[in-house]
């Protein structure tokens, strides 16, 4: 029973997804969601409630399966560079794997307020913080990476890729932001690396 609650859950989301792509959030509707998944009506509010609650645990569920990537990434590494790359890495491939759902994460945030969940994403990313800020302290502490106010690093690795994701996901660049992977990783690295 439990499978078959978590398949129609994921299937629940699947349709989500695919109807906020197609017509925005704000013009989807919860009849437009169940008859894209098959759910009746009834599962669709046993699993959800509304719609709102839907968008926001399909943004919860999309950063959680973006942060496992990274952790595996991030746990393969063994050298400083190798970590910082990894970070780098784990954004850009999953930007690349899931372009609709990281569309929906840099432009749906907005979605965790009405559907009563920024709770959960806080708690989410604040677990996921302290595991990456754990696996870099070492480095950090023996000067195999610069020594920054701890606030910088997301953006010293990621943030080059995230600026390119915005304009590749809405359109404005055409090239996949994959075939830039290792350039954004050099300017992590770069820009972590001791002087």
């Amino acid at each position: 029973m439990t499978v078959e609650k978590k398949n129609r859950k994921q299937e629940i989301l699947e349709a989500a997804l695919a109807c906020f792509t197609e017509h925005g959030i704000e013009a989807t509707t919860i009849d437009m969601i169940r008859e894209r998944s098959g759910a009746s009506i009834g599962s669709m509010y046993h699993h959800f409630g509304n719609k709102e609650s839907i968008a926001a645990a399909l943004y919860v569920a999309a950063l959680a399966e973006h942060h496992v990537y990274q952790q595996e990434l991030l746990q393969a590494a063994g050298t400083a560079e190798q970590g910082v790359r990894a970070i780098a890495h784990a954004y850009v491939d999953w930007v690349s794997a899931n372009p609709d759902k990281a569309r929906f994460v840099l432009y749906g945030r907005s979605v965790l307020a009405r559907g009563g969940m920024a709770a959960d994403l806080r708690e989410q990313t604040r677990s996921h913080i302290e595991s990456v800020v754990q696996w870099f302290q070492p480095h950090i502490e023996a000067g195999r990476i610069r020594k920054l106010p701890l606030e910088l690093y997301g953006s010293l690795m990621t943030g080059a890729a995230h600026d390119y994701a915005r304009l590749w996901l809405s359109g404005r660049a055409k090239t996949d932001i994959k075939a830039y992977r290792d350039i954004f990783s050099d300017a992590a690295w770069a820009a972590m690396r001791p002087a």
